[in-house]
């Protein structure tokens, strides 16, 4: 069986850490359907990654009601479709690195695209091997992961993933580091100068040191907030985080000091799709709303209010120029070529990845 199978699998042992989480596996037990008329879809994603407007427009034109399952990280994600597999939900946001693994698990289907014929609008820039990636599902966004901070609170502004791991004393007890093990790491690798996807056992141990020893000097490890004015970024009770360029741009939004940068030595750069679960009560509305969010004035309207790079081509002739222009939403060239898109790990590396994390965990609870 494939590791990463194997990993997914494994989740299923793993305790539900959210109340959104503990209502919906709690409903799904009882015999309750979210999709219980045809007139209605189940859509398992990231809460407030889509612009309301444009999901009541296709509510008020195909007379139908998109209910939302909201998780709060990947594996929050794969703990869910694990445990209860996919047959809740009839579209889902997955990230690049499991969507063809998902459909090895039957989990997805690839969409019709003579039943959403925008899709021929969409495909993922020839970035860091985005556009090699089988494109079972239909991409949405793509992004990078880096550093925002509030300017207003560090003498220097941040450019390298050295003043998070060797951060200067008015940013030490400033940082918030993401709970990801894969993120974490892929810092701490990016930091020593080896590739985030290093299997290499040598490099993952220099990478646990490497976190060992900034961990007394952070906050926290925590998973990003949905809601912006509570973000410890917003409330000045950090002075950085690692994050997503469009997270740390509704952030912006909030508290403008905040700002945020792709580090000189690069990061990671992410893709989202949404995909047609197996389990789907209601395929042909599920197409229907592909389809619609595709058509280029939605596409362009959702990019704005998530302030994501869209890979709907048609939808770009519409963005002004300042969006299209805009580094943190399309990162220079140069930094670009410095990051990475996330591969497939060895057994021994997720393992090692996992076993770092819980054991900073334990470290940051006993300080």
């Amino acid at each position: 069986m494939n590791n990463r199978i194997v990993t997914l699998v494994s989740t299923a042992q793993r305790s539900i850490g959210s109340v959104r989480t503990f209502i919906l596996t709690s409903l799904l037990m009882s015999g309750f359907s979210f999709a219980n008329t045809t007139s209605q879809l189940t859509f398992l994603t990231w809460g407030d990654y889509i612009d309301e407007d444009v999901v009541a427009q296709f509510e008020s034109e195909y007379n139908a009601k998109v209910n939302f399952v909201y998780f709060e990280s990947d594996d929050d994600r794969e703990e869910i479709l694990t445990t209860y597999g996919p047959s809740g939900y009839d579209l889902m946001m997955v990230d690049s690195i499991a969507a063809p693994f998902y459909k090895k698990l039957g989990w997805i289907q690839e969409f019709d695209s003579s039943q959403a014929p925008n899709l021929r609008h969409v495909a993922l820039p020839d970035i860091a091997g985005l556009s090699d990636r089988e494109q079972v599902c239909s991409p949405y966004f793509w992004g990078t992961t880096g550093i925002a901070y509030r300017k207003d609170k560090v003498k220097d502004p941040i450019e390298s993933w050295n003043q998070l791991f060797e951060p200067v004393p008015e940013l030490q007890g400033k940082i918030l580091m993401p709970i990801s093990a894969d993120e974490l790491v892929g810092a701490a690798l990016k930091y020593l100068g080896y590739s985030m996807n290093s299997n290499d056992k040598s490099q993952l141990e220099q990478a646990r040191k490497a976190l060992l020893k900034q961990a007394p000097m952070i906050d926290s490890y925590s998973h990003v907030v949905v809601d912006a004015n509570k973000s410890k970024l917003v409330t000045g009770e950090v002075s950085a985080l690692v994050t997503y360029n469009g997270d740390a741009l509704m952030l912006k939004e909030v508290q403008p000091q905040i700002e945020y940068v792709l580090p000189k030595e690069g990061g990671a750069i992410w893709a989202d799709f949404i995909c047609l679960s197996t389990g789907s009560k209601n395929p042909d509305l599920a197409h229907k709303f592909i389809d619609f969010i595709n058509r280029a004035e939605q596409a362009a309207a959702n990019a704005m209010y998530v302030y994501g790079a869209s890979p709907n081509h048609e939808a770009e002739k519409l963005l002004p120029s300042d969006f299209l222009q805009n580094p943190l939403i399309y990162p220079d060239v140069q930094r670009l070529e410095k990051s990475e898109l996330s591969q497939p790990l060895a057994l021994h590396t997720i393992r090692k990845h996992n076993s770092i994390l819980n054991e900073l965990i334990r470290l940051k609870k006993a300080q």
